[in-house]
């Protein structure tokens, strides 16, 4: 422990410090049945005897950012260290492990061969240090940071195992280390500029199945932010639900019987039918889903993307399916619970409480989620496109912005909300060009955006094409409209607008 920190890679407050000596000396004292969410709240981060963990997430926060800062240890500084720990999600206790495997003790390998167990069901990647090509080994240090960086924002994503491969280690094979992908690339040197390759390689087939490309000016001012964009980029393509590995993988589990599939592969069936919106799809995933939550029940991330599939389904009402908005909100609960440090997990609560007209709340867990990383790269839209339907214009559109300035790779739905927030500004104009940017013509709201916009707008008849679309995937939209629209739209000002430019081009709900 204090290795750890004394440790300059130990990036970590004094609480998160204050955090990981309390809970390593009680464990080390045999009290680890005392570690509890409220001694920690109030004996090491000063909250009250009226401390309350459901209104205040301190203690999970802090959790989080100390297991990030253990991981980010353990990947650029600890490799060596005889003694790793870790404090497993789900708990506040900590584990002590050896690091040579040879040397543990029988129950330890036990736990640790269980561990493993789980953490092979979740993609491996491999991220090694780039290879400097410049001559001069004055840019050794641009590699290695680009490489941590990259391995660092990968580890918060927490759905892909991550492990940075230190220069000194390069001999040893990605795959040695039961990697299913390696991250691999070069620096090169122009007279002004310096060029990074990057390369995702697939280990199991030996073939590479991504590259990418970024330049900057050699200027020292530059460089940080060049760093800063690559390892963003590189992060969101290759790990966020529509990404290379997702898509690679999802294309082999689509021949896998729902009997033989991982948790991540019971995921990968939803974003499959979130691509469709079929209902085979729709029925495929809650089947792989519900059966990976019998295999694998402490898998927080299977319940929650189970409460997704009963939210959409009952936001949408896509299909004739027995899908309740307290179902939803029951497995989403479920979700957070096992899994109190998941930002995916806490977007997909709120998404359901909000369905359910439970504003509060629902802005609580929004800002939980937030709290958990402020600098989130995948989550930060969908956390602004909460936001700004829940009425917190500002902070949610300055958000979505945010994301969509560091995120090149970011999900189009967010335009949803910037739309919104144009639309009823009455600024119709930025709302329209805002409505064609969602991009998601398989959707009905995508039409009826474009529709009511059109009608304010008084283009009638581009409105009654996109009318007659969104009556081709909702025939029964004269009946159900405001109901549909009342799932998303919570201020009634805004759903009469919406009416007012329906009418206009001829679809009357009232």
């Amino acid at each position: 422990m204090d290795r750890i920190l004394n440790s300059p890679e130990f990036s970590s407050t004094d609480a998160q410090r204050s955090f990981l000596k309390y809970v390593v000396k009680k464990a080390i004292a045999g009290r680890g049945d005392e570690i509890k969410g409220y001694a920690l709240a109030t004996e090491v981060f000063g909250r009250g005897e009226d401390f309350d963990q459901s209104i205040d997430p301190v203690v999970s926060i802090h959790a989080n950012k100390l297991r990030r800062a253990l991981e980010r240890y353990y990947l650029v500084a600890g490799q060596t260290d005889s003694i790793r720990i870790d404090i497993p999600k789900g708990t506040y206790v900590p584990v002590f492990m050896e690091q040579n495997a040879s040397s543990v003790p029988t129950s330890i390998q036990k736990n640790q061969s269980a561990k493993e167990k789980h953490d092979m069901a979740w993609p491996g990647l491999v991220v090694q240090n780039l290879t400097n090509l410049t001559g001069n080994p004055g840019f050794d240090h641009v590699g290695i940071a680009i490489s941590t960086e990259i391995a660092t924002e990968i580890t918060r994503y927490q759905e892909i195992r991550v492990l940075l491969q230190q220069q000194e280690k390069r001999k040893q094979r990605a795959s040695d280390v039961g990697a299913r992908f390696a991250l691999t690339g070069s620096i090169f040197k122009g007279q002004s500029h310096l060029k990074v390759n990057i390369v995702l390689t697939d280990l199991n087939k030996g073939s590479q199945v991504w590259a990418d490309t970024h330049r900057t000016q050699i200027s020292p001012a530059q460089l940080m932010p060049f760093i800063e964009t690559v390892s963003r980029a590189v992060t969101s393509k290759i790990c966020a639900e529509h990404g290379i590995i997702a898509k690679q993988l999802s294309i082999e589990s689509k021949v896998i019987p729902i009997s033989k599939l991982t948790s991540y592969e019971a995921v990968l069936r939803y974003h499959k039918f979130n691509a469709q919106y079929t209902r085979q799809s729709f029925e495929d995933a809650m089947e792989s889903l519900l059966y990976a939550s019998e295999v694998e029940p402490e898998c927080g991330l299977v319940w929650s993307m189970i409460a997704r599939l009963y939210a959409m389904n009952y936001s949408l009402e896509l299909f004739n399916q027995d899908a309740p908005i307290d179902k939803a909100i029951e497995f989403a609960q479920a979700g957070v619970k096992l899994d109190p440090s998941s930002q995916r997990s806490r977007i997909i609560l709120a998404f359901a409480l909000m369905l359910a007209n439970k504003l509060s709340p629902a802005r609580a867990e929004v800002k939980n989620a937030l709290a958990l990383n402020p600098e989130s790269i995948i989550f930060l839209d969908n956390i602004g496109y909460l936001f700004t339907l829940l009425g917190e214009w500002q902070q949610g559109t300055a958000l979505i912005k945010k994301a969509i300035h560091i995120n090149p790779y970011y999900d189009p739905i967010v335009h949803f909300a910037l739309w919104l927030d144009m639309f009823r500004q009455k600024n119709y104009e930025q709302a329209q060009v805002e409505s064609l940017s969602i991009r998601a013509p398989n959707l009905f709201w995508y039409h009826l955006a474009n529709a009511s916009t059109l009608g304010q707008l008084g283009k009638i008849t581009e409105g009654r094409k996109a009318a007659q679309e969104l009556l081709r995937l909702k025939p029964d939209f004269y009946r159900s409209g405001t109901r549909l629209i009342r799932h998303f739209v919570k201020f009634d000002d805004i759903v009469e607008q919406l009416i007012t430019g329906l009418i206009h081009v001829g679809i009357d709900v009232t």
